[in-house]
């Protein structure tokens, strides 16, 4: 099974479509890899990252959309020394500590690509 972690600024691009080419962009690497085969995860920080916001804006059709693309993904658990892990990959990586979380989720259930359109994720 080949896993990939899609950083929420993915999702963002693809629901919201922010930047109609950009989200182009997304919608046919998403399509290739799908494609050739891996699967798509997701985390509660992902989700924390995207849904308050909408919440408190009371978004329904953006919510409605974000809970069916969670509900086709594998939602990925966090062990209980991702904080840790994500301290070292932060200070290693020079990540933010939200972005640090994401990969460290990512590589403790062993996700084999990180999806994002963050550029500061370069260097993994």
């Amino acid at each position: 099974m080949k896993l990939a972690y899609v950083d929420s600024s993915v999702w963002i691009t693809y629901i919201e479509g922010f930047l109609p080419t950009y989200q182009q962009c997304i919608e046919e690497h998403l399509d290739k890899l799908a494609e050739e085969g891996w699967l798509f995860a997701t985390s509660d920080v992902v989700k924390l990252e995207i849904l308050p916001k909408l919440y408190a804006t009371q978004n329904d059709q953006f919510i409605a959309l974000y809970q069916a693309l969670f509900d086709s993904l594998t939602l990925l658990d966090s062990f209980p020394d991702v904080f840790k892990e994500a301290l070292a990959i932060a200070q290693q990586a020079g990540l933010k500590a939200m972005d640090a979380i994401h990969v460290a989720i990512a590589k403790q259930q062993g996700c084999q690509c990180f999806i994002s359109t963050d550029t500061h994720f370069k260097n993994l």
